[in-house]
């Protein structure tokens, strides 16, 4: 046996084979344990000495999931579009035989600005330059000026190399996570037959309700006969005659006021003392026997508005606003883009 193996080790193909498995050998030693830790294990949290990953977040509160991998995403674009931005650089910088750090601002001539301009900048920020003249301040207008116009050009830069240059971020989109939400007979606006459904829980004494009621409202616009808009009441605690807003506005919905009566008070987020709010209720048409009668039965009045509270912090409402598009979670007074994106996506489905 011993012959016959030396035999068979003299043989060029023995060898060969005998090196293979060789290295297939410690590749499996070295990449196992890599692939185990990578692939097999996952990040989790241990409770009690039970282990939960985000399988069991998602599970258990689809709306914190839903928000880490929004959250992901976008760090995710912000490091690539650093790296990206760095990229462009070099390759202009290699291009041109220039500095990355120059590539912006190669050919920049900052002009003289106009004594016009400086004038109409002074007049424009007067009131919040504390009284001070023309003199005092024109130094600092003449720098802002010509920091426009450095920021202008190396935009305009930037554009002509992304142009030559397209950036492309191939970035996995999260998966959808709906949740769902009752609408429970809630004021509303749009067929109940529209293809998209969006639930707002809103405040009317919220700033940043206020502020996004004008994105509301070119949704509604845009897509007008195809979104169903529904509000909820989600007066925060912490804002004190907010409470008092929504039961009133709830006064109003028998006499079909309600919408009449919303748009009034968000136009009045910052004045919503109980005298104010009794006259704006009024103002726009309610009859005030009719609206003081509704009032004076607070209790039934506050349980509906709690009952929309609970609903929402059931579902992951903490704060104010939040949406619902079909049941996909969307936090705070985002931009029209953002939701836009979103309702085109379901209006494809």
């Amino acid at each position: 046996m011993e012959n016959y193996f030396k035999s068979w080790m003299a043989h060029p193909i023995s060898k060969i084979f005998m090196a293979t498995n060789f290295i297939f050998a410690v590749l499996f030693i070295v990449s196992v344990p890599s692939f185990v830790k990578e692939h097999i294990t996952q990040d989790a949290v241990s409770i009690g000495g039970k282990k939960y990953d985000l399988s069991d977040v998602k599970e258990s509160s689809p709306i914190a999931y839903s928000k880490f991998q929004s959250e992901y995403k976008s760090l995710l674009k912000n490091t690539y579009g650093e790296f990206a931005q760095d990229k462009l650089f070099e390759l202009v910088a290699k291009e041109k035989n220039l500095k990355p750090s120059e590539v912006l601002t190669q050919g920049l001539v900052v002009k003289e600005p106009s004594e016009e301009d400086i004038i109409n900048v002074y007049m424009a920020n007067k009131d919040q330059l504390g009284g001070k003249s023309l003199a005092e301040t024109r130094d600092k207008i003449v720098g802002f000026l010509k920091n426009q116009q450095e920021q202008e050009f190396s935009r305009n830069r930037y554009k002509e190399i992304i142009t030559k240059y397209p950036v492309d971020f191939l970035i996995k989109e999260p998966d959808i996570v709906r949740v769902t939400v009752a609408e429970k007979n809630n004021p509303s606006i749009g067929p109940k037959d529209a293809k998209i459904t969006i639930i707002e829980f809103s405040d009317f004494e919220c700033p940043f309700c206020k502020r996004s009621q004008d994105v509301n409202r070119q949704l509604r616009e845009k897509y007008k006969g195809q979104i169903r808009w529904v509000f909820r009441d989600f007066p925060l605690p912490f804002h004190q005659d907010a409470m008092y807003a929504h039961m009133a506005a709830n006064c109003s919905i028998e006499e079909g006021k309600y919408w009449d009566v919303f748009n009034v008070l968000f136009e009045n987020t910052g004045n919503l003392s109980k005298s104010n709010v009794d006259s704006l209720v009024l103002n726009t048409g309610v009859s005030k026997t009719k609206y003081q009668s509704c009032m004076k039965n607070q209790n039934k009045l506050k349980a509906e508005i709690e009952s929309d509270i609970q609903d929402g912090q059931k579902v992951g409402v903490s704060g104010t606003p939040a949406f619902f598009i079909n049941g996909i979670f969307v936090s705070g007074a985002l931009p029209f883009e953002n939701f836009d994106e979103i309702i085109q996506k379901e209006l494809k489905q």
